[in-house]
């Protein structure tokens, strides 16, 4: 296991996926990826990564699914919400729900880097 932690980063949109990809592999996380809620989840039968970023605007199960059935599966995992969406309401329902943080696209990569990092000190990873 990276000493920084695995970061699993969820999106259905190939360039932002490999773009978070790369910027948190630089920044020295063990990076894994899902296109899909579907994926997601499924990953998790293989392991448990130390945070989830999670875009909210999927097809097929959207991120508020994926949010509850991941908290239904392991409520340790922090979960940070992305999206392009700044509705408040659904930034509101994802706290509600267990999201740790919100973040929207295009990313403050600074502001994103001090949310992952913070929610992996409180959860005990870095």
């Amino acid at each position: 296991m990276n000493a920084r932690g695995c970061i699993l980063i969820v999106d259905d949109e190939a360039e932002v996926v490999q773009v978070l990809s790369e910027y948190f592999t630089r920044q020295g996380y063990a990076v894994e990826t899902a296109p899909g809620g579907a994926e997601a989840l499924a990953s998790l039968g293989g392991g448990r990564p130390d945070l989830v970023l999670l875009d909210i605007n999927m097809p097929g199960i959207d991120g508020i699914e994926v949010l509850r059935r991941l908290h239904e599966i392991d409520g340790s995992i922090p979960v940070i919400m992305v999206t392009a969406n700044q509705e408040v309401a659904i930034a509101e329902e994802s706290l509600r729900l267990g999201a740790v943080g919100y973040v929207e696209k295009p990313f403050d990569f600074v502001a994103l880097g001090r949310s992952v990092s913070g929610a992996l000190a409180r959860r005990g990873a870095t």
